[in-house]
């Protein structure tokens, strides 16, 4: 495969920049890439059930009762029981918005760099704000004033002992555990006995082969006492100051059906150029509504404090 000359994709950039009308396909080419909805699936969507909405659509989710399966008697009339619509809730939309804006006589230089440059830094923003969003609203919803059921303080790193009483919680009380969740600095100490268990009668310690080998191969387990587990990788709002934007003092174990998020509509753009400063300075922008609803939150487990 030929080698691609970096500078001349800049200055085949720079060549549509500098026509007013290809500079509007730059910004649908940057667009199209961005689609929140996908990149919401990808990890958002292992959490919680997710739908892509459109203008129009119900914001209320309901939940139908009244249906009621009984012994058949043959010859009796049997009861009819009345279909009732409870609990209902209603999204509160909130917005996205990634917004980027460059001076037009280095733009059209080629300075700006790639087309692919520019989408995937504001495809990964897009991705960091959803997950970010989701994962606090999970990892917040329990502390140790509000529930002691629904959440542990470990002190230290993540122990087999609290992870599988967490999980024990939820397969007894709300079906069946879906997902552990957190950091990946907060769950990777999971290696350490993921592999192993102990037969609290003989005291002896056994090991599962392709679990370590699994280990060994990838640096990570991908499932503990039959959860699988899901790992964050850390992201920083930038590299001078080192803010991390996802919580790593905090991991959750999550029951199936705890909640729903939405994206409202599809993704908006808006393309400008600002004329009074000179030289001008062009702008783009992108933005969406979506929403988050925690209806069941009975069956999320927070571990938190770790260290």
């Amino acid at each position: 495969m030929a080698k691609i000359d970096e500078k001349r994709v800049q200055e085949a950039v720079a060549s549509m920049l500098t026509n007013p009308n290809e500079r509007q396909a730059l910004a649908e080419i940057i667009v199209e890439f961005v689609q929140p909805n996908h990149l919401t699936n990808q990890f958002v969507g292992d959490i919680l059930p997710t739908r892509a909405l459109k203008p129009g659509d119900s914001l209320v989710k309901k939940l139908r009762k009244g249906i009621e399966v009984r012994t058949l008697v043959p010859g009796s009339v049997h009861l009819a029981n009345e279909l009732t619509v409870t609990e209902r809730m209603t999204f509160v939309l909130d917005g996205a918005d990634v917004k980027v804006t460059y001076n037009l006589w280095e733009l059209e230089s080629g300075e700006i760099g790639t087309v692919q440059s520019i989408r995937a830094e504001m495809a990964a923003l897009l991705r960091d704000y959803y997950v970010n969003k989701v994962f606090t609203a999970l990892a917040t919803i329990w502390s140790a004033t509000n529930t002691p059921d629904n959440f542990t303080s470990v002190g230290g790193v993540i122990t087999s002992a609290v992870l599988e009483d967490a999980i024990d919680f939820l397969n007894q009380n709300v079906g069946r555990a879906k997902s552990i969740i957190g950091t990946r600095a907060a769950v990777t100490p999971i290696t350490k006995f993921g592999a192993f268990w102990s037969d609290s009668e003989s005291a002896t310690r056994e090991g599962s082969q392709n679990a370590i080998d699994e280990i060994r191969q990838n640096g990570f387990l991908g499932r503990y006492y039959g959860v699988p587990i899901f790992a964050i990788d850390q992201v920083f709002d930038n590299p001078e100051d080192h803010r991390p934007l996802i919580p790593d003092d905090k991991a959750i174990v999550v029951a199936h059906d705890v909640g729903e998020f939405i994206t409202y509509g599809d993704v908006r753009t808006k393309q400008w150029e600002d004329l009074n400063p000179t030289p001008p300075q062009w702008f783009l922008e992108i933005y969406q509504q979506f929403g988050l609803i925690i209806d069941r939150a009975e069956g999320i487990f927070v571990l938190g404090d770790l260290s």
